[in-house]
């Protein structure tokens, strides 16, 4: 759904040294988005959950050295927003 170009654009890195960490966040984010809606695969592209995976990908990129529970927790808090209208509610019940 994240492309490594559009999330090294939304980054603003220009070199290409990193772009195994980079397609490794991209696959944990879309991951932990699955997992949070209890599917398999997203139908579309819907523009929120991208800005999801965008968001959780660049987050663990940025914080890598630094542990900051008060920026993980607004991240996470972030990331179920966008993803809220997405789940699939009947494999919770």
């Amino acid at each position: 759904m994240v492309t490594l170009a559009e999330l090294k654009a939304h980054l603003r890195i220009q070199h290409d040294w990193e772009d195994t960490l980079l397609s490794s966040l991209i696959a944990q984010a879309q991951a932990a988005a699955l997992d949070y809606c209890h599917l398999t695969a997203f139908e579309g592209e819907p523009e929120p959950v991208r800005l999801a995976i965008m968001l959780f990908a660049s987050h663990f990129y940025e914080v890598r050295d630094n542990s900051d529970k008060t920026a993980y927790e607004t991240m996470m808090t972030a990331f179920h927003a966008l993803l809220y209208p997405y789940r699939n509610l009947d494999k919770f019940f």
